[in-house]
């Protein structure tokens, strides 16, 4: 047994209710305002998280978890709205970058001159460095073994970037110009937090959400579609242990 769990992150409990009832030992744990469950997966220690939706929830939770558990191994899993006409309910993205949709610079614009969200310039802040957009990026190891979970279970399996901030996007021109000039599959609302931190820290990380809803084809949001994922989980963690 590895002392150093695996830490398996959700935003919301429907999110994590059939891995709950696998990880034996259970022991649940409340620090500050956020919910940890301890425990083992086929005698290997994991601890669950539920983070709560948002990006500072994403990272107070995980800045927590990591001080108290030190985990070897960062997933983050959930539903996530999708971005591409390809994409429909139930299908999975692997994200193997992260781009922050939070963060931007606005065009240089007078009063009366408006505002157009489309040119507005996703770019990343760094201190005491010329800004640029900086891509979060998964381990490579990590996204091999999702990839090899084939089960006609699951709809289809993409990997590609997740677009990631405290926005959920409904214009479709927004939407489009996103997945054109950023190539984003989805968005989430904790992922580049999560990204960002685990990187930090050299903590192996990856993302994989399922498609909740796609605004684009008129797929209305279905939060019960998490539990499908749940099972595409807990065979990635046996894959993983």
């Amino acid at each position: 047994m590895n002392n150093r769990p695996i830490l398996i992150q959700v935003a919301m409990e429907i999110e994590c209710q059939e891995i709950i009832r696998h990880i034996n030992n259970l022991e649940k744990i409340k620090i500050f305002n956020y919910i940890y469950y301890k425990g083992n997966i086929n005698d290997d220690n994991v601890v669950l998280s539920i983070s709560k939706v948002g990006l500072i929830h994403t990272s107070s939770s995980l800045t927590i978890a990591i001080k108290e558990f030190n985990p070897r191994i960062i997933i983050n899993t959930g539903i996530a709205g999708a971005t591409d006409k390809k994409l429909h309910i139930g299908d999975i993205v692997i994200a193997d970058t992260i781009i922050n949709i939070n963060s931007y610079r606005t065009a240089n614009l007078k009063e009366g001159e408006g505002s157009n969200p489309n040119n507005w310039e996703l770019l990343t802040f760094l201190s005491g460095e010329v800004d640029k957009l900086v891509k979060e990026k998964a381990n490579k190891t990590l996204i091999e073994v999702a990839k090899s979970i084939t089960n006609n279970e699951y709809g289809k399996i993409y990997v590609g970037s997740i677009g990631s901030g405290d926005v959920w996007n409904r214009e479709i021109d927004r939407i489009l110009y996103l997945n054109k000039n950023y190539n984003i599959l989805c968005e989430d609302m904790e992922s580049i937090a999560t990204y960002t931190i685990a990187n930090s820290l050299k903590i192996p990380v990856i993302s994989i959400k399922m498609i909740s809803d796609n605004t684009l084809t008129g797929e209305e949001y279905n939060r019960e579609i998490g539990k499908k994922l749940e099972k595409y989980i807990m065979e990635y963690i046996y894959n993983v242990i």
